[in-house]
């Protein structure tokens, strides 16, 4: 099975619809759709991929790992192979650089607890937390490095590169990306933030993906490895910064770790980190208006590739009493959760353009009809639960099933505040009241 059929199997599996929480394991979990065949699921299985296969990181035993691993990387090897990233190889390929310079600068140390968070460590920020092997694989090759540098992600990213072979080298075109990255950066005006750089490199289309965190995922690396740090806050490849002084933010908004917390466009490009991991490449501006042909072109990478591929178009069934026009009082719907599950939601009134429901009590396997309805109020544990959602008439997912029902027999009041939500959203809210699902 090829690497695009493999994440795009996993794709389809790593929806929130499909996660669930595995009371034996103690363990999140994700059920398989059961429009994948099992013959792929068993390739995939067979390709090292397969879900739910989980890997608990010891922080000792990470660690030492991590300098073995990084060990037969040199600097410029890994430096080389996180251009490739850029474009031309997957996105995998940028974490060699993040292990490698992770590695040269962590200190021996034993873990010590981060805050409340046992199960973090202080220094180096090694999660000793429980993770989905394949789901890592995934997200480090549809968004790049693992979130903040943690050790044991690393290291997963350096197990899957030794499994796939041979060094990417970088082609011309993916060191033109990383110039025409640090010239945008350099364009921006004075005390840009991050957010700001983000969209500004997002509008220049410089990856190979539409999505625009994956930029933001970009900045965060460049911060790590200290192409955009402060003083304070140095990057890895100035110093060692450790996790407890990472996680310090301006504020509560903030959400990325220091450097790039504490960085603005007025700091600018660390040079001297530039000329020490990339000595050898020229990082002089580009004319961006003077793009050449992208190498491969993007249908040919593997994002590019992953991201044109679309699943069938849903087709969900209508009800013979759903009757027409826009919602309404006693009007009651069907919610696809995902495949094979449906729940009910009743319409008590109309409050501008948000219908205000409440979830009934019933799952079923298969769009219910009028008759099955249960007029029957299901609660969330903390008590009886409202929401005025927007757009349930124009969510596929969410289809009438019948009007002018009773309204449901319930064993308390509304409460005094109701939350907003959409109808997407709706599949998601009903967790909180069907813990079974």
């Amino acid at each position: 099975m090829d690497m695009v059929a493999q994440l795009w199997m996993l794709k389809q599996i790593y929806q929130d619809e499909n996660r669930y929480f595995d009371e034996a394991s103690g363990q999140w979990l994700y059920r398989i759709p059961k429009t994948i065949p099992p013959e792929d699921l068993e390739a995939l299985n067979a390709a090292g991929h397969g879900p739910n296969q989980m890997f608990l990181p010891s922080h000792g035993k990470v660690l030492e790992e991590l300098a073995r691993r990084s060990a037969a990387w040199s600097l410029q090897e890994a430096a080389n192979a996180f251009l490739a990233g850029l474009w031309s190889a997957p996105f995998l390929w940028q974490s060699a650089l993040t292990a490698k310079v992770l590695a040269m600068g962590i200190p021996p140390h034993s873990h010590e607890p981060f805050g409340n968070s046992a199960d973090t460590c202080a220094v180096c920020g090694c999660l000793e937390r429980a993770v989905d092997v394949a789901q890592e694989w995934y997200f480090c090759m549809t968004e790049g490095t693992p979130l903040d540098g943690d050790p044991s992600g690393n290291v997963l990213a350096l197990r899957e590169m030794e499994k796939m072979g041979s060094r990417p080298m970088p082609v011309d075109y993916d060191v033109w990306t990383f110039r025409a990255v640090l010239a945008v950066i350099r364009s921006m005006p004075p005390h840009a933030r991050y957010s700001k750089v983000r969209d500004a490199l997002w509008k220049e289309k410089l990856l190979p993906t539409s999505k625009k965190w994956v930029y933001g995922k970009l900045l965060e690396t460049l911060s790590f490895l200290g192409i955009l740090d402060t003083e304070e806050y140095p990057g890895m490849a100035v110093s060692f910064t450790p996790y407890w002084k990472r996680e310090e933010r301006p504020n509560v908004r903030v959400e990325v770790q220091a450097p790039l917390a504490w960085w603005d466009s007025s700091i600018g490009i660390h040079e001297g980190v530039l000329e020490k991991i990339f000595p050898w490449i020229d990082i002089s501006p580009v004319d961006l208006a003077k793009r050449p042909t992208p190498m491969p072109p993007l249908c040919r990478t593997v994002t590019g590739c992953l991201e044109q591929k679309r699943a069938p178009r849903k087709s969900y069934p209508k009800s013979p009493d759903a009757g027409k026009g826009p919602a309404r009082a006693g009007d009651v719907y069907a919610v696809c959760i995902r495949e094979g599950v449906w729940v009910t939601i009743y319409c008590h009134r109309i409050e501008g353009n948000k219908a205000v429901v409440e979830f009934l009590e019933g799952v079923f396997e298969e769009f219910p009809g009028k008759g099955q309805i249960q007029l029957l109020a299901r609660p969330r544990r903390d008590g009886r639960w409202l929401t005025k959602a927007s757009g349930i008439d124009r969510h596929p997912g969410v289809r009438r099933v019948a009007r002018d029902m009773e309204a449901p027999k319930v064993a308390s009041p509304e409460p005094e505040k109701l939350s907003f939500s959409q109808a997407g959203s709706l599949k998601s809210l009903a967790w909180w009241c069907f813990g079974e699902l």
